[in-house]
């Protein structure tokens, strides 16, 4: 449990922070520590502690404030979401929601639970009624910000960090790329610029030709010349051409993308007027990296292992996250005996379950596990005669910061499960 986990290092922050009583007292505010702020870029501070440990402060102290920053919003999410589930069809208004926000949000995701299981009684349940597929979550971790953290943490001085960047272990590296990139294996490639085979995903018109489209345009939809069912139609969607950005449906066909192609491309994608792409192929010009997808940035320089690994939560808690998408359909035997509360209960899953997923299966353990490297990080490898009287006070006011962050992410983990459970995923 994370009470157990964090003991230790609540006792030791509970131990630092005298340094920090009657701080707004203090004239000189030697003993304050007002720099370090939850979600803030913490590079630039100078937490007064020695040149020595300088990189590994300002790491732990990057990472606690982004996470603390991200557990703050994967709970937030998660109790919206749950309280979106319970309150389906005017459920739960007068609820008196508790104050505390671990228990909030286990409060609204057991009602979210209760409300779920209800609007399926008569199909037997939830799992049985409904055939659900899920496309995954993407995260992105940022390349730029781990490169410059790690290079702070190196042991080498004489390791070139710009020419010994990171790798992308386990993932594919996004690129900023000059020239064309293609994949391996002619196998499809994300892209961000021209492609010269087929676009899945969206394409956006240019030069005033429009593109091919069948899904959602975002400008003006027309029918294909000759064409007697084309243009908008009664749903709302495209069928014909879109003079503007078309995000193709999922039962669409693959087609070739005549301007900027925003998703997967079969073929090379190819910078435009001398523009750069981004893709996660190989580049046949100068490529600048972006982002680690799926998997984990590590050093090529030795780096100091807390130091390196604070670098790896804050890149993985500021990581871009694209929600898992989901098709949902009654199956064949419940359809018949659907609701309306059913029928209502189906568009809220498909409204707010993706939130309850991404902190499910994208972030929450991953969370845990990191909140609790960082607390140890900076309880166990901080030399204490190294601080100086405004490292020790920040390191007090830091720690049960990322201790209440690891508590938040627990809490929204164990709610998000609870209701990810009613479902076969």
């Amino acid at each position: 449990m994370l009470s157990k986990r964090f003991h230790g290092a609540a006792l030791m922050a509970a131990v630092t922070l005298t340094a920090v009583v009657g701080c707004g007292e203090d004239p000189l505010a030697s003993a304050c520590c007002t720099e370090f702020k939850v979600g803030a870029d913490l590079s630039g501070v100078d937490f007064g502690v020695d040149a020595s440990i300088k990189g590994q402060f300002n790491a732990f102290a990057q990472a606690s404030a982004d996470l603390s920053g991200a557990a703050s919003g994967a709970l937030d999410g998660v109790t919206g979401a749950c309280k979106g589930m319970a309150q389906v069809g005017g459920a739960n208004a007068t609820a008196d929601e508790p104050a505390d926000p671990g228990a909030r949000v286990k409060f609204w995701c057991d009602l979210a639970v209760a409300k779920i299981q209800a609007s399926f009684q008569a199909q037997g349940g939830a799992s049985a009624a409904l055939n659900i597929q899920v496309t995954p979550a993407e995260c992105k971790a940022s390349f730029k910000a781990e490169a410059n953290c790690q290079a702070s943490c190196q042991v080498d001085a004489s390791c070139d960090a710009s020419a010994k960047p990171p790798t992308c272990e386990g993932g594919k590296l996004e690129v900023s790329c000059e020239g064309g990139c293609e994949g391996e294996a002619n196998a499809s490639i994300a892209c961000e610029g021209g492609c010269t085979g087929t676009c899945e995903g969206s394409c956006t018109a240019e030069g005033g030709v429009a593109v091919d489209c069948e899904g959602k345009c975002e400008g003006t939809c027309t029918a294909k010349a000759g064409a007697s069912d084309g243009g908008a139609q009664a749903d709302g969607s495209c069928k014909g051409e879109c003079n503007g950005t078309c995000t193709a449906s999922a039962t669409a066909p693959k087609v070739e993308c005549k301007g900027t192609c925003k998703g997967s491309c079969s073929a090379k994608c190819e910078a435009k007027a001398g523009a750069t792409v981004k893709c996660d192929g190989k580049c046949s010009g100068k490529a600048e990296p972006l982002s680690c997808k799926g998997g984990e940035l590590k050093a090529q320089c030795e780096v100091n292992a807390e130091c390196g690994g604070n670098c790896s939560a804050s890149a993985s808690a500021k990581a871009e996250c694209t929600p898992p998408k989901l098709d949902i359909a009654f199956s064949a035997s419940a359809q018949g005996s659907a609701s309306g509360e059913a029928a209502l209960m189906v568009e809220a899953i498909r409204l707010y379950l993706p939130e309850i997923l991404l902190v499910f299966q994208a972030r929450g353990k991953a969370f845990v596990d990191l909140t609790g490297k960082v607390v140890a990080s900076g309880s166990a490898t901080l030399d204490p005669g190294k601080l100086g009287l405004k490292g020790a006070a920040c390191l007090g006011a830091i720690v049960p910061v990322v201790v209440q962050a690891g508590a938040n992410v627990t809490a929204a983990f164990e709610a998000s499960g609870k209701v990810a459970g009613q479902f076969s995923l």
